[in-house]
């Protein structure tokens, strides 16, 4: 659901790319949960790419590293870009989403999508769409996936479907919708999930599904007066069931929704801090979520960790990862951000850009951090994420 002020936060660090890189984490496991995906600096030039972890091997491997063509120089280097990765169900491709460069003398970047081949000898495939009016409200939530098209916002009202197999892009606009509109993804990888949002407050926010055939929306439910500025959002299979975590606050808030009706709220205390979430997923049970959180440690100093939160009266239990890192505003939340694997026994979460802030994290912190959900200790795998010395796109 984009509020206004995620929105404008979104739009804010985009506009930052010319001077820095986007700072946004996101993971993908492989469909077998043996790989995972993860953003990674490239140590010959600087730039973020994406990654790949061997759990079996314990291993990693830079798989993509996004290109810009210098037209004073006239030659090809690694550019600094936004990205965020998913697998393809059959294991065997990967969908890259990532900024790329506009047109020449425009301040717009445009967006490339990479289809990168994966323990098969084929070509990468390249698209570059330059038309999309908000290209960083992609990068919030995972890649919109529904068979062999991925769905892009291109407006408020309008989506853009591309075709990975033809390279067709089709545009198509919400004429009827009343606010609003927003894409996620559904868990089946056949379809799109969306949310419109209403002009007036007493209309509520829609969610329903997305038909990836003929655009068309099919509500199911409508939610009023319950999305804060901070929320979060996770939702069931079926859509059916929406779970939203408000924070940014001492005293945060789960509301738990069914077909639009309540089924369980609580207050989330926050031990007098600051707290502000940056991602939920839901448990595989259907009886808790998965969030990430950052939560204020003084006036100085901010710890990020993992966080799980029953659907009922017992306390959530709170894992920290990075201990004492410098205080940030709470857009930073969406820099870190979970994926839980298919099997619903591993977290996986990268620190990645948080070493691109301006008020960077110790360079032991920055590190895809493998959590095991399956055991009651919550051990951890820290895979470390070496920072060169000059990051590309970043201004000191």
């Amino acid at each position: 659901m984009n509020k206004q002020t995620t929105r404008n936060t979104a739009l804010a660090l985009v506009g930052l790319l010319a001077l820095s890189i986007y700072i946004l984490a996101c993971t993908s496991f492989s469909p077998d949960d043996t790989k995972v995906l993860y953003p990674a600096f490239d140590t010959s030039s600087g730039a973020i790419g994406m990654a790949v972890y061997d759990r079996e091997a314990r291993r990693s491997e830079m798989l993509f590293v996004p290109l810009a063509y210098q037209a004073a120089e006239s030659n090809i280097v690694a550019a600094p870009s936004i990205l965020r990765a998913e697998w393809l169900p059959s294991g065997r491709e990967i969908v890259i989403a990532y900024s790329a460069p506009g047109k020449q003398n425009s301040d717009q970047d445009g967006l490339g999508v990479a289809l990168v081949p994966w323990g098969v000898h084929k070509p990468i495939k390249i698209f570059h769409l330059s038309d999309l009016k908000e290209p960083g409200m992609l990068f919030m939530t995972p890649l919109c996936l529904a068979g062999d098209q991925i769905f892009l916002r291109a407006s408020d009202k309008g989506v853009a479907r591309l075709d990975l197999r033809t390279g067709a892009l089709t545009s198509h606009e919400f004429d009827d919708a009343n606010g609003e509109v927003s894409l996620y993804p559904a868990p089946d990888g056949a379809s799109i999930f969306y949310s419109e949002s209403g002009n007036q407050p007493e209309q509520g926010t829609v969610f329903g599904r997305l038909n990836p055939n003929d655009f068309s929306r099919k509500p199911s439910m409508v939610i009023t007066n319950e999305v804060h500025d901070q929320s979060v959002v996770t939702y069931d299979k079926s859509g059916r069931i929406l779970a939203l975590l408000s924070g940014g606050s001492e005293t945060n808030e789960l509301l738990v929704l069914r077909d639009g009706q309540r089924i369980f709220s609580r207050s989330l205390d926050a031990h007098g801090q600051k707290r502000s979430f940056g991602n939920a997923v839901l448990a595989a049970t259907g009886k808790a979520l998965w969030a990430t959180f950052q939560q204020t440690k003084g006036t100085n100093e901010v710890a990020y960790g993992l966080m799980e939160i029953p659907f009922s009266d017992a306390p959530p239990r709170e894992l920290t990862l990075i201990n004492e890192a410098p205080a940030e505003d709470d857009a930073y939340m969406y820099y870190f951000q979970t994926a839980i694997s298919h099997d619903g026994k591993t977290a996986a979460i990268a620190s990645t850009y948080l070493a691109c802030a301006e008020k960077q994290i110790a360079p032991a912190d920055c590190a895809l951090f493998l959590v095991d959900l399956s055991d009651p200790k919550w051990p951890v795998t820290k895979v470390p994420i070496p920072v060169p010395a000059k990051r590309l796109g970043f201004k000191h």
